[in-house]
């Protein structure tokens, strides 16, 4: 196959600053002192649960709440998000997939639901607080 040409110019994502948004959650990552010891909303992961459902061709605003010591790198399937801020400190203009939360700390995110429908999972990018519970299941629908 014949190599092809890098493009000259990329992509331009969306600032999500000024778009409608659908709604807002908040989403709490949290560590208790007995079982499940790494939850989020007060769950441990369950594959047979929904714990989000929102619909295709909607922006969202998230609430990301760390309630523990420990940072907790918060990371999304499928989905890109703008982090808006951290702390209440608005960040530069930039997608990601992945955003640390600080201890006892926030991070606001906004995450346009636009192309794919189906489930998949956002967690702990930390494996051992994933692998105790910090997953849930969303599920993106029409």
């Amino acid at each position: 196959m014949e190599p092809q040409p890098l493009p000259e110019k990329l992509i331009q994502l969306p600032d999500l600053s000024r778009v409608e948004i659908a709604q807002q959650r908040e989403i709490i990552f949290q560590e208790n002192m007995i079982a499940p010891v790494f939850t989020i909303n007060g769950a441990a992961f369950d594959p047979d649960v929904v714990n989000t459902t929102v619909k295709l061709r909607t922006t969202e605003e998230w609430i990301l709440r760390n309630t523990s010591p420990d940072a907790h790198p918060f990371h999304i399937h499928v989905e890109d998000f703008q982090v808006m801020s951290i702390n209440g400190d608005p960040r530069p203009f930039s997608y990601q997939d992945t955003v640390n939360l600080p201890p006892h700390g926030s991070v606001v995110i906004r995450i346009p639901f636009l192309d794919f429908t189906g489930k998949f999972v956002y967690h702990c990018h930390i494996l051992a607080h994933e692998d105790f519970g910090m997953m849930s299941v969303i599920e993106v629908v029409e």
